[in-house]
């Protein structure tokens, strides 16, 4: 299993947006692209015979989820994050996005406010205003320890009436995973001012050693009723093309609804691998994600370590989980448009635009360091050779 992380795999050419789009995003393929968030490894290998031995039987018509799928999520969400899931009240969605997209369009009406909690990303901004919603923000605060939530603030914006918070948990980009105190106070705040918990847990599975990923319904009863969960194994097992996700509903009646607007949008229907890809890789991945996390905790201190080594004003944020690491270039007293053009050009790294996730994300980068060591090493020292110069 180890050689999986150790070599990586060749995505060139295979259609891949992180690798085969980069001339038309940075303007040159000539970078190592470490911007989309999706992994350099292959999947586990009992996916790839799970989706062959389906693929054999040569019939691709409507599908639907059978108890099994139910109950092997069931099983991965007690497992993983003791807590205990009514299969009942499960929908399926392509993704989250599709599934925020959904919930916000049955549950809140036009101008209700929404609240988001930047830097954040991007299509949480989107999903708000397609539908005419209102972004309130509620910004995240960067300490000596990495990011905290203004617990002050957010309370101030349920008292003048946000009718929805949008939580992302595991947090992405700058990787809090949120501890079982600081989720108890989101959602004692969500009960009090009977605020909607749209939480977005697709990072759930990805979680350092020292850390626990806390469901929201897992930590306080009362919130049950207010809390619609996203989950899916595109993140934890790099299947995202596959397209599969889930949501749970408070209730029956909620979730009644909200089938009818993936209805209504032409999703509530996944394809036929994706329903085969989730089953199997919550029922034998278990040993993957294993070795997956290691891999990403080590990647993540090489990268602090490095920068820290060079001398270099260049710093990481604190890290605690998903595979997304946020990079402080403000020492550095470049100016984002410079601080951009360095990274393509010179260093000739593909990094995501901290900009992209808010304008808390002025002088900051989104590093992806699902990939080998070896990748890891040589993007950041690219980046320190171009800063050196």
């Amino acid at each position: 299993m180890k050689e999986i992380f150790e070599q990586g795999i060749n995505r060139e050419n295979t259609n891949s947006a992180k690798w085969d789009a980069r001339e038309k995003f940075f303007g040159t393929s000539d970078v190592l692209p470490m911007w989309v968030a999706d992994m350099d490894f292959a999947a586990p290998p009992t996916l790839k015979d799970a989706l062959i031995k389906r693929a054999e039987h040569n019939a691709y018509g409507y599908t639907i989820q059978n108890d099994e799928l139910l109950h092997s999520i069931e099983n991965w969400v007690q497992g993983r994050h003791q807590t205990n899931i009514d299969t009942d009240l499960l929908s399926f969605s392509p993704g989250v996005i599709p599934g925020l997209h959904a919930v916000i369009q049955v549950f809140t009406e036009e101008n209700d406010q929404i609240v988001i909690q930047p830097p954040v990303y991007p299509p949480f901004f989107s999903v708000i205003e397609t539908h005419n919603r209102t972004i309130v923000e509620n910004p995240l605060v960067l300490g000596d320890n990495g990011y905290e939530m203004n617990f002050v603030e957010l309370e101030e914006l349920f008292k003048a009436g946000a009718k929805a918070l949008l939580l992302c948990s595991p947090h992405n980009p700058v990787g809090r995973v949120w501890t079982e105190e600081e989720m108890k106070k989101v959602t004692d705040l969500c009960v009090k001012y009977d605020v909607l918990l749209f939480s977005d847990e697709i990072h759930a599975d990805i979680v350092f050693s020292k850390s626990e990923h806390f469901p929201a319904i897992r930590v306080n009863e009362k919130v049950k009723e207010l809390t619609f969960t996203l989950m899916a194994p595109s993140k934890t097992f790099n299947i995202a093309g596959l397209q599969g996700s889930f949501i749970l509903s408070p209730n029956e009646e909620q979730k009644e609804k909200l089938d009818k607007q993936l209805q209504k949008q032409g999703i509530g229907m996944l394809n036929t691998f994706a329903y085969t890809a989730m089953q199997t890789v919550y029922e034998t991945g278990d040993e993957w994600l294993e070795e997956l996390n290691k891999t990403l905790e080590n990647n993540r201190d090489l990268v602090k370590n490095m920068f820290e080594e060079s001398g270099l004003p260049i710093r990481t944020v604190s890290s605690e989980g998903t595979y997304l690491v946020w990079i402080d270039f403000r020492e550095t007293d470049t100016p984002h448009d410079e601080l951009k053009k360095i990274l393509i050009e010179e260093a000739k790294v593909g990094l995501n635009d901290g900009t992209t996730f808010g304008k808390q994300g002025e002088q900051f980068m989104r590093m992806n360091i699902a990939a080998p060591h070896s990748t890891v090493e040589d993007g950041v020292n690219r980046i320190i050779e171009a800063f050196s110069e």
